[in-house]
């Protein structure tokens, strides 16, 4: 795989990410508590997807997307330091933040792990800033290559698929909205 196809790769990563969290933001905004089965699985695997994508890119390190693999070895410390300064958070709380949507991924998501129910779903806002901040080195590298095809900033992206995700969710849960769940 060429550099290109692998910095490719890694945009993709971050961009799904990114509309599947946009995707659950316009599901609850409409409908936090749907009572049909149906939406209440979408909802989820809106959130336990992200996670997933999200810990591909930030989780483990011998993750074939993880960024590790792409930022320079010698450019890994100021990359986390400037990745802290940009989500306005200490070292501890980041390490905090990757254990919670790690934990989540580990255990609930990617393996089957007897567990009571969960009380605190992961929250995504750092989960899609950091995405942000990192599109915007990828995006740069990609530049560098020659390539101009995917949108200059991921956060304008999102907030456009956003309100039309919202249009869409608005229009799919209001045509089932007099449905009642028939299976227990």
């Amino acid at each position: 795989m060429s550099h290109l196809e692998i910095l490719t790769t890694h945009l993709f990563r971050l961009v799904h990410f990114a509309r599947s969290v946009e995707m659950k933001r316009a599901l609850t905004a409409i409908e936090p508590e749907p009572t049909l089965n149906f939406w209440r699985l979408i909802h989820g695997n809106q959130l336990d997807i992200a996670v997933l994508e999200w810990c591909k890119v930030f989780g483990s390190d011998g993750e074939g997307t993880h960024w590790k693999n792409i930022v320079r070895i010698a450019e890994h410390n100021q990359f986390r330091q400037d990745l802290l300064v940009w989500l306005g958070i200490t070292a501890d709380e980041w390490g905090a933040y990757w254990k919670e949507m790690k934990g989540y991924r580990d255990n609930l998501v990617a393996h089957h792990i007897e567990m009571n129910r969960v009380s605190n779903y992961p929250v995504l806002d750092n989960a899609l800033k950091s995405s942000f901040f990192y599109y915007k080195y990828l995006i740069k590298e990609l530049r560098l290559l020659g390539e101009t095809e995917y949108p200059d900033d991921l956060e304008t992206y999102c907030a456009a698929f956003q309100k039309q995700a919202r249009e869409i969710a608005s229009q799919a849960l209001a045509s089932t909205a007099a449905m009642k769940e028939d299976v227990g």
